[in-house]
């Protein structure tokens, strides 16, 4: 399954389905038409040659603001990013500017960020607040929003107790303990929680090339946020293992079984 933000990471005409990052529940809605501004380099093409100017040829930037569709939220997020005009996919008149023609617009920035890891609510806050690290630069700064994730997979490995330093050498003359590298504590991790681990390691990957190559692109940081999410829904989302032991009751019993069964057998 993709990402739901992988839409804004290209063109869009309307707005993408974006879940609301303060309440969850509700999903953001454009409260107006968004404010552009044509570019300079536009203008100045349409001042210079105004009989052969063509739309096509408008570009610029935009502002807006969302909002929450939930009355209880109406949370706002403001949002910026540049525009162009293109030819409609399947223009009505192709004599009509307003039906041939539309803007179409490319997000580069959003404040408060939309969520990119999905933090069941048990998960730490250190690595809460490096996935909304990665948020907050998704946007603008692509290899630096997969650090920030990989900065996450650090912070879980600690408070997974696994340990950040190598053990110190008592015969080294008091050298300070050298640190471990993300790679070997999750090669450790893995020992007692592969799958975790799996997904964990592969965040780290992307998160290696966000610091050496330029060319890392936004699909490639929700790609490693995905793997984050289902790496933090095997180790603080009991919601699976509860089902199981639902499951195994119920076949247990060749039919319904009693809720407080379940209540004690996972006390």
């Amino acid at each position: 399954m993709d990402h739901p933000l992988l839409p804004l990471t290209d063109w869009f005409f309307d707005l993408p389905y974006i879940v609301c990052p303060s309440c969850s529940r509700g999903h953001l809605e454009k409260t107006g038409e968004f404010v552009t501004q044509r570019s300079a380099v536009s203008r100045q093409s349409e001042a210079e040659c105004p009989e052969g100017f063509e739309p096509e040829w408008i570009t610029g930037v935009f502002t807006g603001v969302l909002t929450c569709s939930l009355s209880g939220c109406l949370e706002g997020v403001a949002v910026a990013g540049g525009f162009e005009v293109v030819d409609k996919p399947t223009p009505l008149n192709e004599w009509n500017y307003q039906e041939r023609y539309a803007e179409r617009y490319r997000l580069r920035f959003a404040y408060p960020a939309p969520s990119i890891v999905a933090c069941p609510p048990l998960t730490p806050k250190t690595v809460q607040d490096a996935a909304c690290a990665a948020a907050v630069v998704m946007w603008t700064d692509s290899a630096g929003a997969a650090g920030r994730l990989r900065v996450a997979v650090e912070e879980l490995m600690t408070v997974q107790a696994i340990d950040k330093y190598r053990p110190v050498n008592t015969q080294g003359g008091g050298q300070p303990p050298k640190p471990r590298t993300a790679h070997e504590r999750i090669t450790e991790f893995a020992q007692t929680k592969p799958d975790a681990a799996e997904m964990l390691l592969a965040v780290k990957w992307i998160g290696n090339s966000g610091s050496h190559e330029s060319g890392l692109s936004p699909q490639d940081v929700l790609e490693g946020a995905q793997m984050l999410s289902h790496a933090l829904r095997l180790l603080y989302d009991p919601s699976e293992a509860d089902l199981k032991r639902r499951a195994a009751l119920v076949n247990e019993h060749r039919g319904p079984a009693p809720r407080d069964i379940a209540t004690s057998a996972k006390e």
